[in-house]
């Protein structure tokens, strides 16, 4: 079984307009480093923005040189982050995967150019991340690297801002995802969006508490229990010492009161830094993907 990792660059936003910024590339190759090794810098040419959109693409050992095809994990970075954000799960990956550890295959994190965008639409129509991610870059990914095109094949990960993004997005978009990975998630309800995060309410959610809890995970998976139930796999895992850590057991807690089966774990003496959390890791980070698939969980999840 194969797999691969891609990471995509939107354009930043500049006053009420999207544009693109072809410095953007260079200054991420820059500052990437050593790590250039790892990734492919590619683009596609966004209609939704009009405009070009680079991504980031880890291959695995032997892709160059055959014909297979493998899974994808679509993965989201945090608050502020960088598509390398990833970094520290890609070198394991990598090595994992030379050692014959971890299934080959192919990963995709994305980019939010403000930072704040929670992986969603904005209210306003200025970052639609949602839709470039959902019905632009998945299928630029199916179409250009020899993927299994199949959400038995599909996943989404993201650790803070990108957990609650995995979260909304798996869910909501079960069709195309058979799995979830939640790394310290920035589970925000609505309300906290409002009390606590008011930069990101006004600005993503435009103030408006409605768009804001249809676009929650907890309204999601109240919402589809019936049909997330025994149909996708989910792990939530968070740091003992992380201040999110309240937010995922209460995500936990609510999955468990639907009856919605998954991974729950609480990784001893990590904060909210991922190189941390992966170092505290305790067992096989890589077995999840490995269950995932190799079950493939159901093929039919519903549809958006």
């Amino acid at each position: 079984m194969l797999t691969s990792l891609i990471f995509c660059v939107t354009p930043p936003v500049l006053g009420e307009e999207i544009v693109n910024d072809p410095e953007l590339v260079m200054d991420l190759k820059w500052e990437i480093g050593s790590w250039t090794d790892i990734w492919r810098i590619e683009q596609f040419k966004s209609a939704e923005i009009d405009a070009e959109v680079s991504f980031y693409i880890y291959l695995p050992p032997g892709y160059e040189s055959g014909n297979k095809r493998y899974p994808v994990v679509y993965w989201l970075h945090g608050a502020y982050g960088r598509p390398y954000s990833a970094t520290p799960i890609v070198q394991r990956l990598d090595a994992a995967i030379r050692a014959g550890k971890a299934p080959e295959m192919i990963v995709v994190s994305c980019l939010d150019p403000t930072g704040l965008s929670m992986w969603t639409n904005s209210k306003d129509g200025r970052l639609p991340m949602e839709t470039l991610i959902i019905e632009e870059l998945i299928p630029h990914v199916d179409a250009n690297y020899r993927t299994i095109p199949d959400r038995r094949r599909r996943a989404i990960e993201g650790f803070s801002m990108g957990g609650y993004g995995s979260a909304y997005l798996g869910i909501k978009y079960r069709h195309l995802f058979s799995s979830v990975s939640v790394l310290a998630g920035a589970l925000h309800t609505p309300d906290t969006f409002r009390e606590r995060r008011r930069a990101i309410f006004d600005n993503v959610f435009a103030g408006d508490t409605e768009y804001a809890a249809e676009r929650s995970p907890w309204k999601i998976i109240e919402r589809d229990a019936n049909e997330v139930r025994g149909k996708i796999k989910i792990r939530i895992f968070v740091g003992a010492d992380d201040g999110l850590l309240e937010w995922n057991r209460n995500y936990h807690t609510l999955l468990d009161k639907l009856g919605i089966e998954h991974e729950w774990g609480v990784v001893p003496n990590s904060p909210h830094d991922l190189e941390i959390l992966m170092q505290n890791w305790e067992g096989d980070f890589f077995q999840f993907y490995q269950s995932v698939f190799a079950s493939g969980m159901s093929g039919d999840a519903g549809a958006e």
